[in-house]
């Protein structure tokens, strides 16, 4: 009788020492799933903007993470990360999985695009203009058709887009020259720290549908009350046109997105579902 105790209570124990690992397990998968690339290696594919920029080679190369509990007959929404700079080597998936927080959602990033650099300009001719629109379609169209081919259950519905810098730029582009497509399987928009001196004609069919954040920084650098200003007038011109796009103070931040600031991305995407 005192064996089949002994035996019972270690059996209690073992179960309560499995799921506590289980659940430890659990917390750390997300960060542990892989990366799944998508090389482009066609040879008529344009040049990332850091190939241009450094003169380095490099696939222009989607990357995405699955959650760990995918489920093909799920829809799940899906949250873009596209970078500052020159977009590095192959985006940010890290910056992606950091918003999202959350085995909810499948996550990516893509590289930036240029039509052409002029060393002249600020900042040597980095910063997306409304030229490179044609180009910056096509690339982002190509990708991102290819992810949706390989991952059919994506809920447009839901879908976010969150740019920086010089990615928070290509947004505005993307959404001021109203790409069809992007509108069309995207919904909500955050532009960090840059982009609103770009961002214009929302109130058009389709783009009047999605919402928008502007995040700035409120530590003072090269422009940045112009940005304050410009990002005030945009939500009351917006606001004015019936479309939803706020703005909001990122406290004690300059030029810069890090997790803090991540996290008030997420919240804003949470309170918009």
């Amino acid at each position: 009788m005192l064996k089949k105790r002994c035996s019972l209570i270690s059996i209690c124990i073992l179960l309560i020492i499995l799921n506590f690992y289980c659940l430890s397990f659990a917390q750390i998968l997300p960060f542990n799933n892989p990366n799944i690339e998508i090389a482009f290696t066609e040879e008529n594919f344009p040049q990332t903007l850091h190939t241009i920029m450094t003169g380095k080679e490099s696939t222009p190369t989607l990357t995405y993470r699955l959650p760990v509990n995918y489920d093909p007959s799920v829809k799940y929404p899906l949250l873009v990360y596209v970078p500052g700079f020159d977009g590095g080597l192959k985006g940010n998936i890290k910056n992606a999985q950091t918003i999202a927080d959350t085995n909810n959602w499948i996550v990516a990033t893509v590289p930036l695009f240029k039509k052409t650099i002029d060393r002249d300009e600020p900042g040597g001719g980095i910063i997306i203009s409304m030229e490179d629109f044609p180009v910056i379609s096509k690339c982002y169209r190509i990708m991102f058709e290819k992810l949706f081919e390989i991952v059919p259950n994506i809920d447009y519905n839901k879908s976010t887009m969150v740019g920086f810098s010089n990615g928070a730029i290509t947004l505005a582009v993307l959404l001021t020259m109203h790409d069809k497509f992007i509108i069309d399987h995207f919904n909500k928009f955050c532009l960090v720290d840059h982009g609103m001196f770009h961002l214009t004609d929302l109130h058009k069919q389709g783009s009047r549908n999605c919402q928008y954040l502007i995040l700035i920084g409120d530590k003072q650098d090269l422009g940045r009350d112009l940005k304050i200003r410009q990002s005030k007038l945009l939500q009351d011109e917006m606001k004015l046109l019936g479309v939803n796009l706020t703005y909001e103070i990122m406290k004690d931040t300059g030029h810069e997105f890090n997790e803090k600031e991540m996290i008030l991305v997420r919240k804003w995407i949470q309170n918009c579902q």
